[in-house]
């Protein structure tokens, strides 16, 4: 932020140190705020009294996500560096010189700067999406989850507090002189939750896809896999057949009547590769082969 801007003599402040801007405002009002506790919190903060609206607008996905407005009948305390220029401000020129009107002001414009803003998140959002349906990575898929999630939050709070605003619960916010920008704004704001919550839908759906994918990738190698052990099977069985052929006339007996018959060994090899054959045919038939 550049230093501190003042637009009129006492009517606006803009801070860029925050000591400065809380030193400020307890002078005007008269009490004491621990304005570094607001800053502390994760979500928009709101006093309002007969004397004075005292706001935190949070910005997501930024360093500096604090805009502090300390609002009265006659003067306006700013520390945000989305704080409107002078030829901006003299754009309702003919708002800020009614009651409450340079409160009115001032605070829509940072509204709609946030608001552009978190616009500008999500579409930066939407390109990581698509990303994801390129080239699925499941780290990112998270990493990007919880980033809509919490825009998603974001633009639900800001969403609540123009309505807040826009049904004139702060005296110090007259929305109806600018009725139609304000309605403008929370018609927008409306549109990014709705368009955040669709995306988060679609972002599901990539989800699902992988795995889907992933899952029949899975089960194709499983049924190779299956395939393999069964050839590997039915091959087993078979050469199991001389195997224990072998194995019998491998034994030491003295009494093997079937060494001296002549046609034997002829016999047993003949019937080995038949009982092979037949192996060969059932598993054949059955689709292991």
């Amino acid at each position: 932020m550049e230093n501190e801007v003042t637009y009129t003599p006492k009517s606006f402040e803009i801070f860029d140190n925050l000591n400065d801007f809380s030193k400020a405002i307890e002078g005007a009002s008269g009490q004491s705020f621990d304005v570094q506790s607001v800053v502390n919190l994760d979500t928009d903060f709101v006093q309002g009294t007969d004397n004075y609206l005292f706001l935190d607008i949070k910005e997501y996905g930024v360093d500096q996500a604090d805009n502090l407005l300390f609002l009265t009948k006659d003067k306006s305390y700013v520390f945000s560096n989305k704080a409107p220029t002078v030829e901006e401000m003299q754009t309702f020129e003919d708002i800020i010189p009614k009651p409450f009107g340079k409160a009115t002001a001032l605070t829509f414009f940072i509204l709609d700067r946030v608001q552009e803003a978190h616009k500008r998140r999500l579409e930066s959002y939407i390109k990581l999406i698509k990303q994801l349906e390129d080239n699925y990575d499941h780290e990112q898929y998270r990493n990007t989850t919880l980033e809509f999630a919490r825009l998603y939050d974001r633009l639900e709070e800001f969403d609540d507090l123009l309505l807040r605003l826009q049904e004139r619960h702060y005296k110090q916010m007259e929305t109806q002189l600018i009725a139609f920008d304000y309605r403008l704004l929370t018609t927008e704001s409306t549109s990014l939750q709705g368009r955040c919550r669709r995306r988060l839908a679609i972002l599901r759906e990539v989800r699902q896809e992988h795995d889907t994918q992933a899952t029949e990738e899975l089960n194709g190698r499983i049924i190779k896999l299956n395939d393999v052990v069964k050839k590997l099977t039915a091959i087993t069985v078979i050469l199991m057949i001389p195997t224990l052929i072998a194995s019998h006339f491998g034994m030491n007996f003295a009494f093997m009547p079937e060494l001296k018959i002549w046609w034997v060994y002829p016999a047993v090899v003949i019937f080995q590769f038949l009982l092979m054959g037949v192996g060969f045919a059932i598993f054949r038939k059955i689709g292991w082969l």
